[in-house]
């Protein structure tokens, strides 16, 4: 009897040792974390346990310790330093073990320095991704139509072939455009100046909303539109890509490409990328819509050399693009301007396809240079220099009276833009748990008016001091970024004759910037964002002196010199959920601006010499900005999902002014402002298969998607100069569809199929100026390929 309960007893015990034995967590993963070419050691990198909440930061000589790990358990490891690319490893581990990571660095620094303007964790404030399918689908079309699908982000257009971006309700100069670490610089003053940018340069593009002034500079107060190239290839050899595309309204062709290639034996990479694209006249549903076509040309160069603690970076840009103007839009007077307006069709149009386009057109070119030098003092601080040169040159013709004047070549308004920016930034890596740095910038800007006299010639000359940091002290759930900047700008603004007045004046703006943000982590995939930030804007030179036939919008404007600074405090709160393919974001603001300054319509019509036009006077007042924005995608089985988008907006003015008829007005609606917006779809995924670096470069996977967009009628506008009333709401729908093939086993073919107005529906967008003469375009089908090698 004992010796049986002795056996049992043993037995018992043996279970329990072997348990425990496979159960042991007292097992500690070290290494040391290098550079793979330097083999210098990575100061401050992130060592984490995907899926454990484990971690470490690399010390001042690289090395890294993570206890407490189980054995005969799988781990992934993911290592990342701001320089470099991350890698990520599987181990088992069975007892202690020493694991050494070499990285690579890339262009993600570059990536880095624009989302925070040399800092680098990611902005504690609202943020929006365009994913690589909806990248690619669009990247043919436009930019504009490429952000209209993130939440919080519409378009003002002007006619079919001209879009802007429009971010919680703000645009033009209050969204900054920037591109490969550069800020945009041209006449994106007026509503038809589209953006200068080729999507297909750009291998991601984010969308940061709120005032992004301390990041950006005064020009960021709503936001900022963010495009970086995918980084150049890390290892020698070469690689590129090749992308075809066509469309049937417009019966338009897109050609793009890329070329890399990394010098054998240098740290030296290069890139040639260029796009050309042409289409015809657009169709609405019933008519086809005269003068519509589009050309455009674009080439950039991209280089980097890295040589120990240096890297330099020299980057170089063409955007060419010949754009037709809605013809109806141009009437010659007062009568026949109603009767257009009134019309469910378009007067003055010719109801044909071509692809000729004639008066009135645009014709812009955007030139751009980028160096940048970047010297790693030690293992914590670096300093960067950057060069940025823009020459921007826009022609507009308009429609003259004869017919020997409208084959001339003159146009009626001509602008170039001289813009040099200087910047340098001392940042560093977390230094007792803070990562920022400091900076200052400078500007130099010269705009002459060739032609036209809408705006009057000017100088500017400015600069600013920023500095930046930000908390982490991991584990801890809380994250925290402090900011603060100083901009000043001075101009002196001269006529030399081709302006209506005489102007010789000097005006200067200062102010301050500043920004306050948490990010509290609950679990891995669940964030809360706050951030609260204080923006300002100076008055444009458009917006003081304008006076004049602004002829791509089809209106006349009128300036006012006694406009004063914005000046906007902007707060946002977002919580984000993310696991695998569940998705869930939504963003609650309130941006209130003192001294608002927007473009009002008149109810009178104005006549010119050279037509009748709506007629719009820039105004100022009190105004809040208030909504909401929400994305998810929710799986409902492991090939099906459905996914959402909402965007609700409220505009107005806060104070008492005196209207039309003397009747005092408080609270009034801001015109122009987005409608709500509501997207919804279903979407079916096979998956992705990336058995090659190509494959993996690709990101595709094959799928199917249907949405719909409903757009409602806007209620909330001013109740005086309303030239006519809102379009009623619509829904419309759209079709993606996308595969991947492989080339010889290994080299994928990506093929895609869209198509826009699906049901053909004919219907007109609040924010389009041209809405008063036609409708939007109809069925669009489009279909690309893309072949990586």
């Amino acid at each position: 009897m004992l010796n049986s309960r002795a056996v049992f007893i043993g037995f018992c015990s043996l279970c329990a040792y072997t348990h425990l034995g496979a159960q042991d967590c007292h097992i500690a993963l070290r290494g040391h974390v290098t550079e793979a070419d330097t083999k210098e050691p990575l100061a401050y990198a992130t060592v984490s346990i995907t899926g454990t909440g484990k971690g470490a930061i690399t010390d001042e000589k690289g090395y890294f310790v993570v206890n407490s790990l189980c054995d005969n358990t799988p781990y992934t490891v993911e290592v990342s330093h701001v320089t470099c690319a991350h890698q990520t490893q599987q181990i088992q581990l069975k007892e202690n073990t020493t694991v050494d990571f070499k990285l690579l660095h890339n262009n993600v620094l570059g990536e880095v320095v624009i989302l925070e303007k040399a800092i680098a964790p990611p902005a504690a404030q609202a943020e929006s991704k365009v994913s690589q399918a909806d990248l690619e689908a669009t990247q043919g079309i436009n930019l504009g139509e490429t952000l209209k699908k993130l939440p919080g982000v519409t378009t003002l257009n002007t006619g079919a072939t001209i879009a802007k971006p429009v971010i919680q309700g703000l645009h033009s100069n209050r969204i900054a455009i920037v591109t490969n670490n550069v800020i945009l610089e041209g006449q994106q003053w007026g509503s038809e100046h589209a953006p200068e940018i080729d999507p297909f340069s750009a291998g991601t593009i984010k969308v940061v909303k709120g005032a992004a002034g301390v990041r950006y500079g005064v020009g960021a107060m709503g936001g900022a539109v963010v495009l970086e190239p995918a980084p150049l290839r890390a290892k020698p050899g070469t690689e590129g890509w090749i992308s075809l595309g066509g469309f049937s309204n417009g019966f338009g062709g897109v050609g793009s490409g890329a070329i890399d290639w990394h010098v054998p034996g240098k740290t030296l990479a290069f890139r040639l990328q260029g796009t050309a694209k042409r289409s015809g006249n657009l169709r609405a549903p019933d008519y086809w819509l005269a003068n519509t076509g589009a050309s455009e040309l674009n080439l950039a160069l991209l280089s980097t050399w890295r040589i120990k603690r240096w890297s330099f970076d020299v980057n170089t840009s063409v955007f060419s693009q010949q754009l037709g103007i809605l013809r109806a839009s141009h009437i010659g007077n007062l009568t026949d301007l109603q009767r257009a307006i009134d019309s469910p069709v378009p007067l003055n149009n010719k109801d044909e396809f071509t692809y000729d386009i004639a008066r009135p057109y645009q014709r812009v070119q955007h030139y751009l240079f980028k160096y940048q030098a970047v010297l790693h003092l030690n293992d914590t601080w670096k300093w960067t220099t950057q060069y940025a040169g823009q020459y921007n040159n826009r022609r507009e013709y308009d429609v003259l009276r004869t017919t020997q004047q409208n084959q001339s070549t003159t146009p009626q308004l001509s602008f170039r833009i001289w813009t040099n920016t200087l910047d340098l930034s001392l940042e560093h890596l977390p230094i007792r748990h803070w990562t920022g740095g400091v900076g200052v910038q400078t500007i130099q800007q010269t705009n002459l008016v060739g032609r036209g006299g809408l705006i009057p010639d000017y100088l500017t000359l400015g600069g600013s001091l920023w500095a930046m940091e930000r908390w982490r002290r991991y584990p801890s759930p809380w994250e925290f970024e402090v900011g603060g900047r100083y901009d000043y700008r001075w101009s002196h603004v001269t006529s030399d004759g081709n302006f209506k007045d005489d102007i010789d004046t000097t005006i200067h703006f200062g102010n301050t910037s500043g920004t306050l943000g948490l990010i509290y982590h609950f679990t891995k995939n669940f964030d809360v964002t706050l951030n609260s930030g204080f923006a300002w804007r100076p008055p444009h030179i458009n917006e003081l002196f304008a006076r004049g036939v602004h002829h791509g919008a089809g209106t006349f404007e009128q300036g006012r010199r006694d406009l004063v600074p914005e000046k906007a405090w902007n707060t946002n709160l977002t919580l984000q959920y993310q696991n695998k393919r569940t998705e869930a974001t939504l963003t609650v603001y309130r941006n209130q601006i003192h001294d608002f300054i927007f473009l009002n319509p008149q109810k009178e019509f104005v006549l010119t010499v050279r037509g009748a036009f709506p007629s719009y006077h820039y105004e100022q007042a009190n105004a809040v900005l208030q909504g909401i924005d929400g994305s998810f995608s929710l799986p409902l089985n492991p090939h099906w999902s459905v996914e959402s988008r909402i965007s609700l907006l409220r505009g107005r003015r806060t104070g008492t002014y005196t209207g039309e008829n003397g009747a005092p007005i408080s609270k009034e609606w801001l015109p122009l402002m987005p409608t709500d917006r509501f997207q919804y779809g279903v979407k079916w995924e096979l998956g992705e298969r990336k058995n090659s670096p190509a494959a993996a470069q690709s990101g595709a996977a094959t799928y199917i998607r249907v949405l719909a967009t409903s757009a409602l009628r806007q209620t909330r506008f001013p109740a005086e100069g309303l030239v006519k009333a809102p379009p009623a709401a619509y829904t419309n729908l759209s079709f993606d569809a996308a595969h991947t093939f492989y080339v010889h086993g290994h080299q994928p073919l990506e093929v895609g199929l869209t198509a826009q107005n699906l049901t053909n529906l004919r219907y007109r967008e609040y924010l389009n100026f041209f809405r008063y003469y036609a409708d939007e375009p109809g069925v669009n089908i489009g279909v690309r390929a893309k072949w990586i090698f």
